[in-house]
């Protein structure tokens, strides 16, 4: 399951943090960080070409899991972790990444991270000044290892640890945005088929149920052919019929409320698209008896929030049944009007039809995919990434373009501190408070001019700036929310990675 995604960005802690890590003491040594990276890429060596299988015990989270892994001479691969009869997978198949949630649900990567995220840069080019990559020196301690620093602007501040003896990685030490010191360490180098990798990983944040344990039970060459397709994608609902269907919904000024049928029982979803998959109060699993399977932590927004998995039997929304949907438990009740909502739906809901929010007409279809044609309604196509379980698409202010996140969920559009700095303006104006799936969080609004997204312009708008942050990823410049969106419709069309919209009258 993805990571339950929240917008908010800082970086007011890293400088503390920093000073922390350099508490240790080095001596100095001649190797620059590219000469450290070139003598580790030779330590590990070459993969000798072939089919291999390799076999691991995941243990973490509470439960212990198992993967299986496949990899061929042309980058291929396929991974498949299971346990508690639920089942990810990933791979790559031709250069094009996937990913299939426990849902079914496939996502084609952009791997959009890889290629604009600072810290993947910095690896990347460590001699290029701007990325910030240097030499600490060579620890005093046993095992004594040379420090490699990645103090990248928008990255993560990084420290890599390489074994003095072997240029092996040791560990990877990371000050994260959510304000937790995450260590990677890896153990147990064995030498196979040419290549010399880590028998054993072990992760950790601090936080006890977040411990993890990576362990090689087997690592083989193998003969016979290997299925690397890419899986086809599952809905989790059928259409009955060709023609869209209208869902019970009530769009508020809360927020997008769709009521559902959960094992016999009403309850109120928010329709979120910010959502990194679906999601429900813990409280209310408890009380339709389903027991959450594993547990882990993140800091999503203003605090840290436990999460696991369910599979609910039985769930409707209007006339669609959903088969046997799961859902990650997490802390989530609030009031829109009326309603008491209970979780969140959204990229695994959304994803298994065409999803259109009419918002001037107070309406929520979805439509066959294979019946609905853009062409014939006028619609502004825009291309999304959709790697997080979250549409990324353009738009810009102020003439100045950016990558933001598309939120039904969130009444305001945002922008982030980094975004900001570009803009020839944005004047600070009020101090307030926004409420996050962690707790609530301290923001600024500012004003800003020409907010353009799909065909509508904003000679005037205001947005939300909020002040700490908790979404560690660096590649986003903010989000569209429901003040932008209330003059759309939009169409959301995961399985082309398009989003649909026309703005206005």
């Amino acid at each position: 399951m993805r990571k339950a995604l929240a917008l908010v960005l800082s970086s007011a802690f890293a400088y503390s943090l920093t000073a922390s890590a350099r508490a240790e003491s080095y001596d100095p040594t001649p190797l620059t960080a590219k000469q450290i990276f070139e003598k580790a890429e030779a330590a590990a060596g070459k993969r000798e070409p072939g089919t291999y299988k390799e076999v691991e015990r995941v243990s973490g989270n509470g439960v212990v899991r198992m993967r299986t892994s496949y990899y061929d001479a042309g980058g291929n691969s396929k991974h498949l972790l299971e346990g508690g009869g639920f089942t990810d997978a990933w791979g790559e198949f031709n250069k094009q990444s996937w990913e299939q949630d426990e849902n079914g649900v496939v996502t084609l990567q952009s791997d959009f991270h890889e290629k604009e995220d600072p810290n993947a840069l910095a690896l990347a080019h460590p001699e290029d000044p701007k990325y910030r990559v240097r030499v600490l020196g060579l620890t005093q301690n046993d095992p004594r290892e040379y420090v490699v620093e990645l103090n990248t602007p928008g990255g993560r501040d990084t420290y890599r640890y390489y074994n003095a003896q072997t240029f092996l990685l040791d560990r990877v030490v990371t000050y994260a945005r959510d304000r937790y010191r995450h260590v990677t360490e890896y153990l147990d180098y064995r030498t196979m088929f040419g290549e010399t990798f880590p028998y054993r990983v072990h992760s950790f944040d601090g936080r006890p149920q977040n411990d993890l344990v990576e362990q090689d039970l087997s690592f083989d060459r193998i003969g016979g052919a290997v299925d690397f397709n890419i899986p086809v994608s599952r809905s989790l609902f059928r259409l009955p019929g060709t023609a869209p269907v209208t869902l019970p919904a009530k769009i508020t000024r809360d927020g997008i409320v769709l009521r559902a049928q959960v094992n016999g029982r009403g309850l109120d979803f928010v329709l979120d698209s910010g959502a990194s998959g679906m999601f429900i109060d813990p409280g209310i699993a408890h009380q339709l008896g389903l027991e959450p399977y594993s547990r882990s932590t993140e800091t999503i927004g203003g605090g840290d929030v436990d999460s696991g998995l369910v599979r609910i039997a039985s769930m409707s929304i209007g006339p669609l049944v959903l088969d046997q949907p799961v859902f990650a438990t997490t802390p989530y009740t609030h009031q829109v009007d009326e309603s008491r909502v209970v979780g969140l739906l959204g990229y695994d809901f959304i994803s298994s039809g065409v999803l259109e929010v009419d918002f001037k007409a107070g309406a929520v279809r979805v439509y066959p995919r294979e019946a609905f044609n853009p062409a014939t309604l006028g619609l502004i196509a825009l291309p999304a990434d959709l790697d997080d379980g979250i549409p990324r698409v353009r738009a810009s202010i102020e003439h100045v373009p950016g990558h933001f996140l598309l939120d039904t969920g969130a009444f305001a559009s945002m922008a982030f501190e980094d975004y900001l700095q570009k803009l020839p303006s944005a004047v600070m104006e009020t101090q307030m408070q926004i409420g996050t799936v962690g707790g609530a969080m301290n923001a600024t609004v500012r004003d800003v001019t020409d907010l353009q997204f799909a065909n509508v312009l904003f000679r005037s708008a205001q947005i939300i700036v909020p002040s700490g942050s908790t979404f560690d990823i660096a590649d986003y410049d903010g989000g569209i929310g429901r003040d932008v969106l209330s003059m759309c419709r939009v169409f959301f069309d995961y399985g082309q990675r398009t989003i649909y919209a026309h703005c206005g009258a």
